[in-house]
């Protein structure tokens, strides 16, 4: 009989888990959209669903393979680096929750440029030189400007006006 054993990393397991309901929440909410405008919704929550069903299955087949005694040293190790990433992943839910509450005051553009380079200065592990930080920058605002305008000019979504576009 096999055992289940307790996820690799059970905050992630716990949030992908929620991402999956907060998917079919919003899958179920297209149903009053046009079939036109319920497209790009649907995709991105789809998307999410099954990438956080990844994760969480990627999880349980890691905590599979591992053998059922640890050394000592290996579970401090393990304990180590997940506390070790928890001021990222608040860091991240933070810079999420200000790119949402920045979005109607600055307008879409500009509160998703300040969001990208904050979770930029999360997500990195490493220090970042000058010039990298430049080509980083340089790639987000193309990748950001190209986001926008075909979301506002090709998809026809209305985007959020703040004091900036």
């Amino acid at each position: 009989m096999a055992v289940l054993r307790k996820p690799h990393d059970l905050p992630g397991t716990i949030t992908a888990a929620l991402f999956i309901g907060l998917g079919v929440v919003l899958i179920l909410q297209t149903g009053s959209m046009t079939p036109m405008g319920s497209v790009f919704p649907i995709t991105i929550s789809a998307a999410m669903i099954v990438f956080s069903a990844i994760l969480i299955l990627r999880n349980f087949v890691i905590a599979a393979r591992r053998p059922s005694v640890e050394a000592a040293d290996e579970t401090a190790s393990e304990t180590e680096q997940t506390q070790g990433s928890m001021p990222r992943r608040i860091g991240f839910l933070v810079a999420m929750a200000a790119w949402i509450g920045l979005i109607p005051i600055l307008g879409f553009f500009v509160a998703s440029l300040i969001a990208f380079f904050a979770i930029m200065a999360v997500a990195s592990h490493e220090r970042v030189t000058l010039r990298e930080g430049a080509v980083l920058g340089v790639i987000g605002v193309a990748i950001l400007t190209a986001f926008y305008l075909i979301m506002a000019n090709v998809l026809l979504i209305p985007m959020p006006r703040g004091l900036f576009f």
